[in-house]
């Protein structure tokens, strides 16, 4: 019997010193893969840093609205039949192709980093597009896709990430279902423009001092404009509209050519396009509060070395000899 018993205890102490050694390992197991996830300058899915949307919209275009505490993020589509990305009201063009069947958003935000993961959910997989707002300045760092071939079977899995940074490298550890997935390096940092706001003003249409009064005429279409000059010999010319950089609303005003003009007198005013500087601006045009205000210098004769039209342009004559001009848009 002590025999047995002493056979027992030694199986007994066999088994538990087997439980003991498997414990440790795969404690080491989990010690390895934390260390892989938690770097140096790490931004984790935690309290401070991954950020729960307070709700979430679709309007009329179907467009996707992300509101947070204090921020709203949309996915916007554009012309292109693609998407760009609207943070606060300010517009990224990012030329998003999204033909998911979902989409899906990750807001993480720490310290002065800001990391938009943009899912596109296709059912047995997805990609995520990824993007970083720093200092004022919208980047790609690139995307990455995950798998699920196994869907039908285990359901559509939760998806979380731990991010990392290390110099300009972005590392992006993948977790499904709360287990560590794969690991994904972005090196790229591309820039985003950002909609310029001078893209959204729109003064293409017939501008005029009085819109009952052909004699004000100011058409404008794109970058190239139809203005009435001088109406002693109903002269029309052609401009061309230049945006001045960096001034949203405002615009340089070149001469191009003579659209028209008549011989009722010959001792008025008459253009000879070859004598008329196609370089110097004949004026400037400032769009406000649906106003566009015409200021007006004269068109610049190259061979006389001397301003045309500064004073009895049509415009300025029927404006009580007051510049600039305020024009109203006309239907």
């Amino acid at each position: 019997m002590e025999i047995v018993s002493l056979l027992k205890m030694r199986k007994i102490f066999f088994i538990c010193l087997l439980g003991t050694l498997f414990c440790c390992k795969e404690q080491n197991k989990e010690e390895i893969i934390a260390k892989n996830v938690k770097n140096i300058g790490s931004i984790t899915n935690n309290i401070s840093c991954f950020i729960k949307q307070e709700y979430l919209n679709e309007n009329k275009e179907k467009e996707l609205i992300y509101k947070y505490k204090d921020e709203i993020y949309e996915i916007k589509s554009n012309q292109k039949q693609t998407y760009d990305i609207v943070l606060n009201g300010k517009t990224y063009l990012a030329n998003l192709n999204l033909e998911s069947a979902g989409i899906n958003f990750y807001y993480y935000k720490c310290h002065d980093k800001k990391i938009l993961l943009i899912e596109g959910d296709d059912y047995y997989g997805s990609v995520f597009f990824v993007y970083l707002f720093e200092n004022k300045d919208f980047y790609y760092l690139g995307d990455f896709y995950i798998t699920q071939p196994t869907v039908e079977k285990s359901g559509i899995l939760k998806k979380d990430f731990n991010i990392s940074f290390n110099n300009s490298e972005f590392i992006i550890d993948a977790l499904v279902k709360d287990k560590f997935f794969k690991t994904f390096n972005l090196k790229e940092r591309k820039r985003i423009v950002q909609e310029s706001l001078d893209s959204n003003l729109d003064i293409n249409g017939l501008w005029r001092l009085n819109c009952a009064n052909s004699l004000t005429t100011f058409d404008i279409s794109g970058k190239k404009g139809y203005l009435s000059l001088y109406s002693d010999n109903a002269i029309y010319i052609n401009v061309e509209i230049i945006n001045i950089e960096n001034k949203i609303g405002e615009y340089h005003i070149r001469f191009i050519d003579t659209e028209s003009q008549q011989n009722y007198d010959v001792n008025k005013n008459s253009i000879v396009d070859d004598e008329i500087s196609k370089s110097e601006n004949i004026g400037k045009l400032v769009l406000k509060n649906d106003k566009l205000l015409l200021y007006w210098r004269g068109l610049y004769n190259d061979k006389l070395k001397k301003i045309d039209f500064e004073h009895d342009f049509v415009l300025i004559k029927e404006n009580e000899e007051k510049n600039p001009i305020v024009l109203s848009k006309c239907e």
